[in-house]
């Protein structure tokens, strides 16, 4: 470690270069698509052949992960290397900002890239950590404001500082709606610790409002803003959540995390002395992590890749107690143990352990094959053909068909993809061949729950 325990910027060049070669290695071993990974990827997909979200993509992605996901398909196809090529230059992008603002605010005792290094370890010990994820996406302007809260504290004031912070964590919400916790947690931390102005503090929410404002009319000038509020919103924070993976899997792979944390808090609570601006920047993280969890109790996933958002606040701890090990034998087997150990044990356990996540390859659909149900892994092979991405918001969808707009919003749905077969999962089929009597004419049943287009 003593390599990166030094203030040279050119070590963030070869932590990139690890990360890469660790992440190259990650793709050798583990081949398959989680259910999430598959289904940022067929939503990029989805919408790149020119489909509204929310109107006519019945789920509750955040529009500016949308976007993402949108534009990387129609510019580069589908493409799971990029998502991780992206995703890799992101992590990399935030162990950078994160280790900039911790030297920049001399959070410990000593001048290092050591926090970069470990950030980068982390992110890459659980494989969904790396994902193009909408978390992933979010975390990288939760720590653009946690820079600002920090300048804040240290008397650096400018109304652009606070401006700023509202808009970063806005453009955070909208990739992932949870993220909005953060707002709260910053605007207490600038109270708290700064005693901003109340006109600085109302800058801070306009930035944050304005966001939203700018999505919420863009879909008004769709004339879908109130789908947009209905699925984004509504159903973004009051679903009901049903998880991918039991409690087991979930524990396995993140134990190592709990006890690098514990770890790490009782060496700097019984050896640390920090200053009291250093303990400021603590307190703080103590907040971001609290904020970690709250947002992980607003998600509707419930999955591993929620706990990015704890990375930054491990990431701290971790720093300090390779800072604060004395005895040299400890400073020889604890970096081997850890660095190496976590990153080997966290993918082993999550290649044989969290089953569930992984996209089987039984039950593919043949191409232009329409598919009324969640199990989006059919599309693994072929192209996305279904605007349903969440059971939950794809039955509140169908119900809608007995009201005017609703119903004529699903029928364009059906004439654009124009599918040579539907497979019904959901068992709706009948009521809209009722509503709708094209479907009924050219769509006759073939099998159990399969229709077949007659070709006239």
């Amino acid at each position: 470690l003593r390599f990166f325990r030094i203030n040279d910027p050119y070590r963030l060049v070869f932590i990139f270069f690890l990360l890469v070669i660790i992440r190259a290695g990650q793709s050798f071993f583990i081949t398959d698509l989680s259910f999430y990974q598959l289904k940022w990827l067929l939503l990029g997909q989805w919408l790149g052949k020119g489909f509204l979200m929310y109107s006519e993509t019945f789920d509750y992605t955040g529009p500016i992960a949308a976007l993402v996901y949108k534009w990387l398909d129609i510019i580069f196809g589908r493409s799971r290397f990029l998502h991780y090529a992206v995703s890799t230059f992101l992590v990399m992008i935030q162990a950078g900002v994160f280790n900039r603002l911790l030297l920049r605010n001399k959070a410990y005792h000593e001048n290092s890239y050591l926090p970069a290094f470990l950030y980068m370890i982390l992110a890459v010990s659980v494989p969904d950590f790396m994902a193009l994820s909408p978390q992933l996406m979010s975390l990288t302007f939760v720590l653009l404001t946690l820079g600002n809260v920090l300048r804040r504290i240290d008397s650096q004031v400018t109304d652009e500082l606070f401006l700023n912070s509202g808009i970063y964590l806005g453009i955070a919400a909208m990739l992932y709606l949870p993220a909005l916790v953060y707002f709260p947690v910053f605007l207490f931390s600038f109270i708290l610790f700064s005693m901003a102005v109340l006109r600085r503090l109302f800058l801070y929410l306009f930035g944050f409002l304005m966001v939203f404002v700018i999505c919420l009319i863009y879909f008004y000038w769709l004339g879908t803003h109130r789908i947009f509020l209905e699925y984004f919103l509504g159903e973004g924070l009051f679903m009901d959540v049903i998880s991918p993976i039991s409690f087991k899997e979930f524990l396995i792979p993140v134990s190592p995390f709990a006890f690098i944390f514990l770890l790490s808090i009782i060496k700097t609570r019984r050896s640390a002395r920090l200053t009291n601006f250093q303990q400021k920047v603590q307190q703080i993280l103590w907040l971001m992590l609290f904020g970690g969890l709250v947002t992980f109790l607003l998600s509707n996933e419930k999955s591993i890749h929620e706990l990015i958002f704890c990375v930054p606040i491990i990431c701290y701890f971790w720093t300090h107690y390779f800072i604060l090990l004395r005895r040299w034998i400890f400073r020889m087997i604890m970096p081997v143990l850890l660095i190496l150990g976590l990153p080997v044990f966290s993918c082993f356990t999550y290649i044989y352990s969290v089953e569930p996540l992984t996209v089987s390859t039984a039950n593919r659909l043949h191409e232009g094959t329409m598919l009324l149900g969640e199990k989006i892994e059919a599309y693994l092979a072929t192209e996305i053909n279904t605007p349903c991405f969440n059971e939950k918001i794809t039955e509140k969808a169908f119900e809608g068909i007995n009201y005017y707009g609703s119903a004529g919003r699903i029928y364009k749905i059906f004439i654009k993809i124009d599918p040579g077969y539907i497979v019904d999962e959901l068992g709706i089929m009948g009521q809209l061949q009722y509503r709708y009597p094209y479907l009924e004419e050219n769509y006759p049943e073939v099998g159990p729950n399969i229709y077949h287009k007659i070709n006239r």
